[in-house]
């Protein structure tokens, strides 16, 4: 019988650095999402969810967003603004921001009005360097229970009533002096160079510039941002101007569409921590199916 051939044992020498390990390739492909998800999130897109009706309808409670960051970004170089999408936010864009009063928290709202602007709030109509501006993104309530109805709203459409002539009918009834008009107090240049963190937005039953403004010119670096809900949105009327380096992005889709509570009007619950986004979790996939607006999702926001 043939012996069998001796066969020499040939010890395998990995090059360096290709004998790391299961553990070590593992953690250096999550560093590597980490660092990716990041930069996306930092300067190129990120997800947001609209928690109240500010901007119904043409944003609904539970509205989950993919916004584009990138399109406002400031070009250090002319061929970036050549290769890349960017451009400068123009009246009409929908907007995420940061809000002035706490820079922690995004809203999104419409830009209205550009810087050097002349702006007139008249009976709840937007009046932009003479012409008024108006379509089907601005709503207004006529009766709580249709809840927001759709533009245009031309001065001869009755809008509701205004603050300040429900004020004036209260003051006739009452036999009181009738209510006396002052100035938007967001027109102070010490105001403009004021750190607003912290402070509160002017609001109360009488504050009548929710409909009623007189005319303003818009100052460089701001712009005039408003919900189109605009009997119940918290904006630029109420804390006055944005700072144009508060700009966030721009909604380009709605991926996701879902009902708080079941209906339109149950505002979100922004989550605060672990616990709040376990239990958005839960509540999510429990109801995803009967809660999820099928026709929304997909959506571009216009």
């Amino acid at each position: 019988m043939a012996k069998a051939a001796k066969v020499d044992k040939v010890e395998i020498v990995l090059p360096e650095g290709a004998a790391k390990g299961s553990i070590r390739d593992n953690a250096e492909v999550v560093c590597f999402a980490i660092l990716l998800i990041m930069f996306f999130k930092t300067f190129v897109g990120q997800q947001f969810t609209i928690p109240t009706a500010s901007m119904r309808n043409t944003l609904m409670i539970g509205d989950h967003l993919l916004v584009n960051k990138f399109i406002f970004a400031v070009p250090q170089w002319d061929w970036e603004a050549k290769f890349f999408p960017m451009r400068k936010v123009d009246r009409g864009d929908i907007i995420v921001f940061r809000y002035p009063m706490d820079r922690n928290f995004d809203y999104v709202k419409r830009c209205i009005a550009l810087p050097g602007d002349r702006v007139e709030i008249k009976e709840k109509r937007v009046f932009i360097n003479g012409q008024q501006a108006t379509g089907e993104f601005e709503h207004h309530v006529l009766k709580q229970a249709e809840g927001p109805v759709a533009g245009p709203w031309p001065m001869t459409r009755e809008a509701g009533p205004t603050v300040y002539r429900t004020l004036m009918e209260m003051a006739k009834a009452k036999g009181t002096p009738a209510p006396t008009t002052s100035v938007w107090p967001f027109l102070d240049p010490e105001y403009l160079r004021m750190d607003r963190q912290g402070q509160a937005p002017m609001d109360g039953p009488d504050f009548i510039f929710r409909d009623d403004i007189g005319t303003f010119t818009v100052p460089e670096g701001h712009i005039l941002a408003m919900g189109d809900n605009r009997d119940n949105s918290l904006d630029s009327r109420y804390w006055g101007f944005m700072p144009m380096d508060h700009l966030r992005g721009r909604p380009f889709i709605i991926w996701w569409s879902y009902r708080e509570g079941g209906n339109d009007d149950t505002s979100a619950d922004v989550p605060t921590g672990p616990g709040s986004v376990v239990k958005n979790l839960i509540e999510g996939a429990r109801y995803f199916f009967v809660r999820t607006r099928w026709d929304r999702s997909g959506h571009i926001p216009r």
